[in-house]
């Protein structure tokens, strides 16, 4: 049998603790599906960060392994898209 119990508490902290909680269960919620702000990195920079040359990021971009961004002659790379998706290979 479940026991009950009282407890005295204000009505404005019983409602701070449920605004808290319903807040903290909405953002949860929310950020599971909102992505991030892109951040859109150089060829330069994604040479750098995953130590390949520029030869490397075109074979990637011929297989269609990374996402990008081509306006023109001018490339970028959404580096929080890459993250996730060397992330996923990594984990097969």
């Amino acid at each position: 049998m479940e026991q009950v119990i009282f407890v005295q508490i204000k009505l404005s902290d019983l409602q701070d603790m449920i605004k808290k909680a319903v807040d903290d269960g909405v953002k949860d919620s929310f950020e599971k599906f909102v992505e991030p702000e892109p951040v859109l990195i150089d060829g330069d920079e994604m040479c750098a960060k995953f130590g390949v040359t520029h030869g490397t990021l075109q074979k990637w971009r011929d297989r269609k392994e990374i996402p990008f961004i081509q306006i023109g002659a001018v490339i970028r790379y959404d580096f929080n898209k890459i993250i996730k998706i060397k992330e996923t290979k990594r984990k097969r």
